[in-house]
């Protein structure tokens, strides 16, 4: 294994840890939590899922983005466990709501290595 391949590993593993807190400390406490993130920085991807209040059942969404620009990543396509989420995110949101601002550090760590 290269040391960018092994670089590229530990980064996976450790950001959805820190993303997952804070997600969940901060953002959505009121609706309910992360249980499990997953990042795929090479296949530019985010495994989510989400325990939330009045759901019975976790919600599971994949996201794969893309990365725009230092600070720009935009949702590329969402596949759900809810058929009504994947067709809402990926049919009726408007692209220009699918795109995130977000640190410039951020996106370079989500970036294809």
């Amino acid at each position: 294994m290269g040391i960018k391949t092994w670089a590229a590993r530990v980064k996976d593993a450790a950001l959805p840890q820190v993303a997952k807190w804070l997600a969940n400390r901060y953002h959505l406490k009121r609706l309910g939590r992360i249980t499990d993130l997953k990042l795929d920085s090479t296949e530019q991807k985010v495994f989510l899922a989400l325990a939330l209040h009045g759901e019975k059942d976790l919600i599971e969404l994949t996201l794969h983005y893309r990365v725009l620009s230092l600070e720009l990543l935009e949702i590329a396509e969402v596949q759900a466990s809810r058929p009504w989420i994947t067709e809402l995110i990926n049919n009726v949101i408007p692209a220009d709501q699918k795109r995130l601002v977000v640190p410039s550090t951020v996106t370079r760590i989500l970036g294809p290595k």
